[in-house]
């Protein structure tokens, strides 16, 4: 048996194929939930009763709420986060994963120093207290250069944990990124004990789903994850990618599940 617990990201119309790959769990859109009337999140709830559960969830804040930009409103935003949050503690959620990068991203006129220092005062004034509120831990998610312009590396995502100073802001890495980025996993071994959730997908492969013999060498994942001892916590991994050409998802869950559970 794998020391490491599955999922896979999808909307609501993959829910029956994500119970049907032997996933652990289900990692959905929190713009998503947001949006559930109550009848529709009662649906969902009953869903997992015969399958894999909701345990995560990913782009925390929708672009329309901006958290860098001059005068932002940032009552409005929590003003949403609350009631997603609310939502998704109802389906059992325990990770919400900030990528949002239209929502973080700082724009031309506004400095890195004070897009950090905006980025800080947000999480700490507004989504800790409630993530504490709701029981979920918010974990920053490290995207590449191309999609983001603050917060690339685990070095940056440490240094915002650190500044804000709550348990309920953690820290995701998706192996994507932190490959495109070619980042450090000294800066991972540094982080361990604020790491809550990873996120996988081929670098190699344009964001694929892992398979086998496809040219990417997940052992040092697994082995980098088990040397900081993410493997003796709830050690969740999702594989948050694209199907290729001529697959179907049914056939990439089997086969991603089948590359890592024998790692």
């Amino acid at each position: 048996m794998s020391d490491f617990r599955y999922g896979f990201t999808g909307g609501f119309d993959s829910v029956q194929n994500i119970k049907a790959s032997g996933a652990d769990f289900h990692e959905l859109n929190l713009g998503g939930i947001y949006k559930l009337s109550e009848e529709e999140l009662d649906s969902l709830i009953a869903s997992t009763e015969t399958g894999c559960c909701f345990e995560a969830t990913n782009c925390m804040f929708p672009g329309e709420y901006k958290i860098t930009v001059d005068n932002a409103d940032y009552e409005k935003a929590a003003d949403y986060l609350d009631t997603a949050l609310y939502k998704a503690k109802k389906l059992g959620v325990k990770i919400a994963v900030m990528g949002s990068s239209a929502a973080r991203n700082f724009p031309e006129g506004v400095s890195y120093d004070t897009a950090f220092e905006r980025l800080v005062f947000f999480l700490k004034t507004y989504v800790a207290p409630l993530c504490e509120k709701h029981g979920i831990v918010c974990a920053l998610e490290n995207l590449s250069y191309g999609e983001s312009n603050i917060l690339n590396t685990i070095e940056e995502s440490l240094k915002v944990v650190e500044a804000v100073g709550s348990p309920w802001v953690k820290i995701l890495v998706d192996f994507y990124h932190f490959g495109y980025n070619k980042d450090s996993f000294d800066s991972i071994r540094k982080a361990k004990d604020h790491i809550v959730h990873i996120h996988i997908a081929s670098v190699v492969n344009n964001r694929q789903y892992p398979a086998p013999d496809d040219g990417e060498d997940y052992a040092v994942i697994t082995d980098l994850l088990r040397e900081i001892g993410y493997d003796k916590r709830e050690a969740r991994i999702s594989f948050e990618a694209r199907t290729p050409e001529g697959k179907t998802f049914p056939q990439c869950a089997q086969e991603s599940l089948c590359v890592f559970k024998n790692l």
